[in-house]
């Protein structure tokens, strides 16, 4: 419960590199989430060594300015040759198994010291990314992960008591 309890975004980067091996222990992690059918519907485009694609893909989201120090960006692709995104209920299945995936990256970059930012602000334009990282339309974006060693201290953050969040309690 400690990963969960004190994981937090991170926005501010030191400019060491991430181990290649971290960057699959991390995607291991995300592989291991549950799914529908087993279907294990996520893509993953990794950027840790190519500076200019990272300035490009970082100008596709106003959080550019920190997003362009991140020693390694991970997008997150729904691959929608294996499930059927006709059918809302079955669609926002797989979408929520891509929810787990990405929530496993962000706990097992956690335990290794290293900080992550989930970035949805840059769906808007997922045709730009896909045709930077060379994706086809086989595939949806769904999040781009950043991901390096934290420049500074995490920021204290609270939530809402439980009580407040809980409709009934039959």
């Amino acid at each position: 419960m400690s990963s969960i309890v004190n994981r937090r975004s991170v926005r501010s980067y030191t400019s060491e590199k991430v181990k290649p091996n971290d960057i699959t222990k991390i995607l291991t992690a995300a592989s291991w989430a549950p799914s529908g059918n087993n279907l294990q519907p996520w893509k993953f485009s990794v950027v840790m060594n190519d500076e200019d694609l990272t300035q490009k893909l970082s100008s596709l989201t106003i959080y550019h300015h920190w997003v362009q120090t991140a020693p390694c960006l991970i997008a997150v692709f729904l691959d929608t040759k294996t499930v059927d995104t006709k059918i809302q209920g079955i669609y926002l299945k797989h979408i929520q198994a891509i929810g787990a995936a990405i929530q496993n990256m962000l706990l097992a970059a956690h335990e290794m010291g290293l900080g992550t930012c989930w970035i949805g602000e840059i769906l808007k334009n997922e045709h730009k990314m896909k045709k930077l990282l060379g994706v086809s339309n086989d595939f949806e974006l769904m999040a781009v992960i950043s991901v390096g060693y934290p420049s500074k201290d995490t920021i204290k953050s609270k939530r809402r008591d439980i009580s407040e969040n809980i409709l009934s309690w039959l």
